[in-house]
């Protein structure tokens, strides 16, 4: 499908961009590094909207055919040149013959079923196109047909080389355009081979893609090797961990803060049901400390009621979607994650590149790719309620640690290093177009 003086034109597909969740936001990191100028021709630049000429706000306009495309504002446009700046620049693809690196010429977009807000939470580079499949919130496997059509004539009208199922449900649409459109198909997993939550078929569309798909991308060699033993797939499982993103400037950890944060949407996965037991456990033996959860999602009537039950809703703050979510890595004593299941969580390498002791389940896979029990962090068997209040008193009561912790956060992160995970994805890519 691709030229050898065209840009190869990626499409990242989603559920919906404009989310504040973790996927969301390792992907728009990911294209925005891509889309980078080293990476990206000028004229390409110009298709995709224009880095000299963003829109002047949020917009929406129908294409030919009933396709949603969305703008970018000016504000987003700075925000992304600046999280981008100085990262993608190094980030460069080895080639797939002699060893040499080259530079692959690259047209970033995001396709998502539908945009509920009206502008991405996460700030995504302006010369990255966003389309819709559908212009308001539609949801339903009766709509499934319909929905595979659009996404192909979404496919065909903007010349997409590869799709980037950045949710491995998404698979159910992408990989039967295959063969009629000649698009190359890779699945990315954010949560774990064992999981499927919400979606009892997504076990299906996994053994689908192991058929079918041109790639799997998992978080973790944990999760390659369960793709490997349990799907045994016809196609390449490559482990790619989230990026962790160096903050600047270099935090400096506060030993005198009295807050404790979590974050995440507010959802059975993320556990905040647990999490309000282990702050009754805890809370009320530490008058003079606070502990804020930031996100928001459907389980927030539930929560609000159990915080009241408990009486520490002056001490629990739901804090709801925030804007600024560095400033509160920045001012925090710790960070503590109570999910139940997870892919490799963005939260855990935020906290930990803002050098923020950790204390978290070990879920089957992620805490443990990322916390180095009793080096920098805590890490309690899953639902151990009891142990996990244990050791966040035992981080209250002693400063030393909590500042020994930080000191040592950093220790093993060049794994999690950016340029090296662009490259990672630049050889993939690579990999999939020789094909095209």
């Amino acid at each position: 499908m691709t030229g050898s003086r065209q840009p190869l034109h990626v499409a990242f597909f989603s559920g919906d961009i404009t989310r504040s969740g973790g996927t969301e936001n390792v992907s728009i990191m990911l294209a925005n590094a891509l889309v980078s100028e080293a990476l990206l021709p000028e004229t390409s630049n110009q298709e995709a909207g224009g880095a000299s000429a963003p829109s002047a706000g949020p917009s929406r306009k129908e294409n030919a055919g009933g396709v949603f495309r969305r703008g970018t504002s000016d504000s987003e446009s700075d925000n992304a040149a600046r999280s981008a700046s100085g990262i993608a620049g190094r980030a460069v693809m080895r080639s797939m013959t002699g060893g040499a690196y080259a530079q692959l010429p690259l047209k970033l977009s995001f396709i998502s079923l539908f945009e509920e807000n009206p502008k991405p939470f996460f700030p995504i580079d302006p010369r990255i196109a966003r389309h819709t499949i559908y212009p308001t919130v539609t949801h339903g496997i009766q709509h499934y047909f319909d929905t595979v059509r659009r996404l192909k004539r979404i496919v065909r009208q903007q010349h997409v080389d590869i799709l980037v199922d950045i949710d491995g449900i998404l698979d159910m649409y992408s990989l039967p355009l295959k063969r009629a459109t000649g698009v190359k198909v890779i699945s990315w997993e954010h949560f774990n081979y064992h999981q499927n939550p919400g979606v009892p078929y997504r076990r299906l569309t996994r053994r689908w893609a192991a058929r079918k798909a041109d790639a799997i991308v998992t978080l973790t060699e944990a999760d390659k090797k369960l793709y490997e033993d349990n799907a045994h797939p016809k196609c390449p499982v490559i482990a790619i961990p989230n990026p962790m993103q160096r903050i600047t400037p270099e935090p400096v950890y506060d030993a005198d803060s009295r807050t404790i944060i979590s974050s995440g949407r507010l959802t059975y996965q993320k556990g905040f049901d647990m999490l309000v037991d282990i702050a009754a456990r805890v809370l009320p033996q530490h008058p003079d400390w606070r502990w804020l959860i930031l996100g928001e999602g459907e389980d927030r009537p539930m929560l609000e009621e159990k915080i009241a039950q408990a009486g520490i809703g002056k001490q629990l703050i739901l804090k709801g979607r925030v804007d600024n979510m560095a400033d509160y890595y920045r001012q925090a004593a710790m960070f503590v994650m109570t999910s139940r299941f997870e892919g490799l969580p963005m939260v855990l390498l935020e906290a930990k590149a803002h050098k923020l002791p950790i204390v978290s389940f070990d879920c089957e896979t992620g805490p443990a790719e990322i916390v180095a029990d009793g080096v920098n962090g805590e890490l309690v068997a899953p639902g151990d309620i009891a142990d996990m209040a244990g050791r966040i008193d035992l981080l209250i009561d002693d400063e030393e640690r909590r500042v020994k912790y930080s000191a040592q956060t950093l220790d093993d992160a060049e794994k999690f290093d950016m340029a090296t995970i662009v490259e990672q994805w630049q050889r993939l890519l690579t990999m999939a177009s020789s094909v095209c």
